[in-house]
């Protein structure tokens, strides 16, 4: 007989299962650039400018100006390469969050070395999780991103950040299971 969901607690791996969850989330919003729309240059012909320019001379100077910034790059790279720093910056983060998250769950404490250890392993955890609230608030202020795209990622951290709390919390029962 299954337990109804409204009765049942949470899973011994929740804050494993959370973080798996938020690493696909924030994977699906790298794909998408972070929601922010690509620039797009005024596309106009070469026939175009010439009929433009005979009937007014003066757009002859406007457009060698937007040459210029065509030729430049300035347009369109500055969100590019700030986008891979981002991108880049968010992915490290999650994957040592992963690891460290992996690193801990794998130590099955049996004297007080391995307790501490396991103890690092999930503080290292809880670390990642503020060191991407981080790169999430930089990246707010640097790209013109829209802040109700990143609130369900911050809400998602702050509840990784809890569940990790809370099993680290779960270490003092080791302790005194192994009489420390």
């Amino acid at each position: 007989m299954s337990v109804l969901l409204i009765n049942r607690g949470l899973s011994e791996l929740e804050f494993y299962h959370n973080a798996v969850k938020l690493y696909d989330d924030v994977t699906g919003l790298l794909l998408r650039n972070f929601g922010i729309k690509p620039n797009t240059k005024p596309v106009i012909s070469e026939s175009e400018k010439e009929k433009v320019v005979a009937d007014y001379p003066f757009m002859n100077r406007v457009f060698r100006r937007m040459e210029k910034l065509e030729n430049a790059d300035v347009l369109t790279e500055y969100s590019d390469w700030l986008i891979e720093h981002y991108r880049n910056a968010l992915l490290k983060q999650l994957d040592e969050l992963l690891d460290n998250i992996t690193d801990a769950n794998t130590i099955y404490p049996i004297n007080e070395h391995e307790l501490e250890v396991r103890r690092d392993y999930q503080t290292k955890a809880i670390g990642n999780c503020e060191k991407l609230i981080q790169i999430m608030q930089r990246l707010m202020g640097a790209l013109p991103v829209n802040v109700n795209k990143l609130l369900p990622f911050v809400d998602m951290i702050d509840k990784e950040v809890a569940l990790l709390k809370g099993w680290r919390k779960a270490n003092s029962k080791i302790k005194k299971r192994l009489n420390l």
